[in-house]
């Protein structure tokens, strides 16, 4: 039996609903050509026409002794043995002169709408912009730090709660992107997507889709070559170490960012899962060794990609952020249906969306662990707008799995954690494509 790996919370209250939606008009990059000679020269320059600014950041967790891993259930939430490689936080800051965007990968399983909201406050506190669109994601990691879950189901993969835990994720996540606040300096970037070979199998079906891309958007100062910034997805589940593993690790994501930076020593890097629910890693290799060989496979295709950029400047960042209603809670215990009432009780009943646009790329943000075909509808719809997207999973929310019907039809483990019934996946596909229709509409 698989571990209990995300079994958290989720969403009810059939239809959708906008609750809050923040939407950014992209600007025009013209820029007013002014009579006098001096204005006309300073209007063609490149520090004006690079409108967007970046900063980026990173943080360590600095967490109790004994804190639990967060991830499998059959830990039992026992205490970790110490450190293996650091775990912490890193922050992307893109902003123009109506809009501010942070891009956050953090080395946690999940982001429960309590730490996406103390991160909010606490960046309002610090006098960052109130309408910061916040962008707050799980790399999924299985052996990051628990106990900052205070739900029922939270609490099964994660351990009891410890609010020691919980301010030092949020310390450290608002100071990462307090600083790469302050460090922003006017930016070009870039993306672009490779296939990698025998990294990732579907894990549902054995004929079923594969996502095995790589996806990079490399962050570029105007006066630079060298990147500050590199945001790297990838599908496979962060399940290298299993259960056994006993000590704070990031797993293979931790590899990627790692590796990418010694190649890149002047760039922050923030891994993001992509459309990971069906999708897993192919594990070659004992324990430890497998966690490297995905990890450097991963990184040497991200670099290779990123060496390619041709970076440009962007004029606009436009960012859409929404809170939308799904189905009732539809529980299962295995083929048993848990009665609405209590399923009402154990889970959300809202999920937070996102989606930002930085010249031809595209972010979406999906608050679950998103199959990988709802992920391909994505991208498609995103390159038939002439845009480059990068899924982000895990992001500012979570509501489960997002699965198509008829995966959630086949009443295995990733159908029993899609809480909202059969539709809730496609429905939640939906929205992050019209919200991007809405963008481009603007």
């Amino acid at each position: 039996m698989r571990g209990l790996t995300n079994f958290g919370f989720g969403i009810s209250d059939f239809g959708t609903r906008q609750v809050h939606s923040e939407i950014r008009n992209p600007k025009s990059a013209m820029t007013t050509l002014v009579v006098l000679p001096t204005l006309v020269l300073l209007a063609w320059s490149p520090l004006v026409a690079a409108e967007v600014t970046a900063g980026a950041a990173k943080e360590s967790f600095a967490l109790p002794a004994g804190v639990p891993l967060a991830g499998y259930s059959r830990r039992g939430g026992k205490p970790s043995h110490g450190l293996h490689d650091p775990v912490g936080v890193r922050a992307l800051v893109l902003a123009d002169e109506d809009t501010t965007v942070a891009l956050v990968s953090g080395d946690l399983l999940i982001i429960d709408e309590a730490l996406f909201h103390a991160v909010a406050e606490r960046l309002r506190a610090e006098g960052l912009p109130a309408d910061l669109v916040l962008v707050l994601a799980a790399t999924h990691t299985h052996s990051g730090p628990g106990a900052y879950g205070r739900r029922f189901f939270e609490k099964i993969s994660m351990g009891h709660f410890d609010p020691r835990v919980f301010e030092a994720i949020v310390d450290a996540t608002a100071r990462a992107v307090a600083r790469a606040w302050r460090s922003r300096a006017e930016a070009r970037l870039a993306t672009a997507a490779g296939p990698t070979d025998g990294l990732v199998l579907n894990r549902v079906e054995a004929d079923g889709p594969v996502d095995a891309d790589v996806v990079v958007t490399g962050v570029y100062p105007v006066a630079s070559g060298q990147p500050m910034a590199v945001v790297v997805s990838f599908a496979a589940h962060p399940t290298t170490l299993g259960a056994w593993n006993m000590e704070l690790s990031g797993d293979y994501p931790g590899v990627v960012m790692r590796e990418i930076e010694r190649r890149f020593p002047s760039a922050t890097a923030l891994f993001f899962a992509g459309n990971v629910a069906d999708q897993g890693p192919v594990k070659s290799g004992d324990r430890w060794e497998r966690t490297e060989r995905i990890g450097r496979v991963v990184a040497d295709r991200a670099v290779a990609l990123v060496e390619g950029l041709d970076p440009q400047a962007v004029s606009a960042v436009s960012a859409q952020q929404d809170v939308m209603r799904l189905p009732p809670a539809q529980l299962r215990a295995g083929r048993v249906a848990i009665p609405r009432w209590l399923g009402g009780a154990l889970v959300d009943d809202d999920a937070t969306l996102s989606v930002v646009t930085a010249g031809s790329t595209v972010f979406f943000g999906a608050p679950c662990d998103l199959a990988a075909g709802l992920g391909a509808r994505l991208k498609a719809h995103a390159r038939e707008q002439g845009l480059q997207p990068q899924v982000l999973g895990f992001v500012s929310d979570y509501v489960g799995y997002c699965v198509p019907e008829a995966l959630y039809r086949k009443k295995q483990y990733e159908s029993s954690m899609a809480f909202n019934g059969p539709k809730a996946g496609e429905m939640v596909t939906d929205r992050l494509i019209r919200m991007l229709d809405a963008t481009n509409r603007q």
